[in-house]
């Protein structure tokens, strides 16, 4: 009963998905939960904080152990002679183990300048994989108004069917009293069938379309779906892609780099010991094995470096400037897709009035050789022939409609908005 129950509920909740109207905005969200590229954020942000971690590591002490063992070929002699007492040769194999520690006291800043570097690395990764994310709108949209052009085909070709249904019902009953030859009802059974085969078409076409986007969303998407027609909001034509955030980050980073490049130049201060054993020890006069210690205070300076900072310094610069003839030709790009999507608009808007008319005058002509056929003074062919003629301008009616919509969303796309 249980079994049952769940297999019922299943089955309501894919109708219930099967039937709900879809909309743009629910693929386009769908699709980003879905991509794979959203998992790397976390890994970005773990990543950093390891990073950051390791350049936390630096302010503790190191700790490094040494051995060695030699032998060498000469040692440390006094030439000096006195009968009241021998001095003992130093011996020529010589052992030592220490441990070196060294803690940093003061380093001009670099461990803070370097956490920054990261932070920046961190927006600039996260950002990246937005920008990567952000393309996939571009596939939604195609998608997504190839299958509202599909649904408006198909419900034309399914009126036209239902109006070939009424007139062959009419010619046949008009054949069975001999007021229309038969070969007027064969063309109109031969065009139902024409018109099954578009139907046939079209309704692969649905398949394949919510095939993929069922792929590209994670979610079960029907042929039979209904979707809606995007409601686009006035125009705002400020450019608000990730891809700017990104050039903004890129230089952040170079500054960045400019005031790690500065503080490794200021000096560096460090406190050092030493706790070893070996022989000899610090005192080169007594040849046995001795444990010694050494404490200490140390500081590093680089006053010189034949120019090298002042070259990085430049080069960070001319980096700069190469960020911005990228973001200057980015910029073009984008303002030249979108004046093209802007005027393709513009013609869609002005062909729909005119397509207005002529659907209008169509539809008239159609009612007339309709009404010819029924009395058997127009042949089926004739009226075919217009039946198709006011179809037709019903479909480029509807597509020029979802053309200038899909112009405004690519519009949008593009901008970022």
């Amino acid at each position: 009963m249980k079994r049952l129950i769940f297999i019922l509920s299943a089955t309501l909740g894919l109708t219930t998905m099967q039937a709900q109207e879809i909309s743009l905005d629910s693929c386009q969200s769908w699709a980003r939960q879905n991509h794979p590229l959203l998992k790397q954020s976390g890994v970005i942000d773990e990543i950093s904080t390891l990073k950051q971690q390791s350049i936390e590591s630096g302010n503790l002490p190191q700790i490094d152990l040494t051995g060695r063992a030699t032998y060498q070929s000469d040692v440390t002699k006094l030439l000096i002679s006195n009968p009241n007492f021998k001095l003992r040769d130093l011996s020529k194999d010589q052992y030592k183990l220490y441990i070196d520690i060294k803690q940093k006291l003061y380093d001009g800043g670099i461990s803070k300048s370097r956490k920054a570097v990261e932070v920046v690395d961190r927006k600039i990764s996260q950002q990246q994989n937005e920008t990567d994310l952000y393309k996939i709108k571009e596939t939604v949209n195609l998608l997504y108004f190839q299958t509202l052009t599909l649904q408006e085909n198909k419900h034309i070709l399914e009126l036209k069917k239902q109006m070939l249904d009424e007139r062959i019902g009419v010619v046949a009953s008009a054949v069975k009293n001999g007021m229309v030859l038969p070969n007027d009802l064969d063309n109109l059974k031969a065009e139902q069938l024409l018109t099954d085969q578009q139907l046939t078409e079209v309704i692969a076409g649905q398949q394949t379309t919510a095939d993929l986007l069922s792929l590209i969303t994670g979610k079960s998407i029907s042929p039979e779906s209904k979707y809606s027609i995007p409601v686009i909001a006035n125009e705002n034509s400020t450019i608000s892609r990730p891809e700017l955030m990104l050039f903004s980050l890129q230089k952040d980073k170079l500054e960045s780099n400019k005031k790690l490049l500065d503080d490794s130049r200021k000096p560096y201060a460090f406190a050092f010991g030493q706790v070893g054993y070996g022989r000899p020890g610090l005192n080169m006069l007594n040849d046995g094995f001795d444990d010694w210690y050494m404490v200490g205070l140390g500081i590093s300076w680089n006053i010189w470096d034949g120019r090298k900072a002042k070259n990085d310094r430049a080069a960070l610069q001319k980096q700069k400037g190469l960020i911005d003839i990228q973001r200057e030709n980015f910029e073009r790009n984008i303002n030249l897709s979108a004046t093209q999507e802007r005027n393709n608009a513009g013609k869609m808007a002005k062909l729909i009035e005119s397509d207005r008319q002529i659907v209008a005058l169509k539809e008239q002509i159609a009612k007339r050789s309709a009404s010819a056929l029924d009395n058997g003074t127009l042949t089926s062919a004739d009226y075919i022939r217009d039946l198709n003629a006011s179809l037709q301008s019903k479909i480029s009616l509807e597509i020029h409609k979802i053309q200038k919509i899909q112009a405004l969303v690519n519009l949008n796309t593009i901008l970022g908005n």
